[in-house]
């Protein structure tokens, strides 16, 4: 009986130790099966085609020029009435771009939402608000 004893508690003590190994941590992690990919940041690098609604219910357009990488972009606006204007302070985050130009004296602060091959937004000059459209046409 007493042999029993000790058989019965070592099989225990096994199946313990089984049970506390099946449940340890492993070094592999499972996605339920799922793939996990990386999302690439957008790139708003290229030339744009933009047109501008002015005051008075006409338009005014040009050209958008954004070269760079993430972090350390530089756009250029090339206009119809004031030449290359360069866009200052510009942050990207996610698909939407800040920044702003001097027109004239005065800064103009400019706002856009990209959204694959086109960007909507509005330049903000003053008192006005003057929106802002474009598609690119060259990466």
């Amino acid at each position: 009986m007493k042999r029993s004893k000790g058989i019965k508690g070592a099989l225990a003590v096994v199946v313990m130790l089984l049970f506390v190994i099946g449940c340890a941590p492993s070094n592999t992690a499972t996605t339920s099966g799922k793939k996990t990919r990386k999302v690439k940041p957008y790139d708003p690098t290229g030339t744009w085609e933009y047109t501008v609604e002015t005051p008075d219910g006409a338009s005014s357009g040009g050209k958008l020029t954004i070269e760079g990488n993430p972090g350390a972009y530089a756009a250029a606006l090339q206009t119809d009435q004031f030449g290359t204007l360069d866009l200052n302070d510009m942050e990207f985050q996610g698909t939407a771009m800040t920044g702003n130009i001097e027109v004239m004296g005065t800064v103009a602060n400019i706002e856009c939402d990209f959204d694959g091959d086109t960007f909507s937004g509005a330049i903000y000059f003053g008192d006005d608000t003057l929106p802002i459209e474009g598609k690119r046409v060259s990466k």
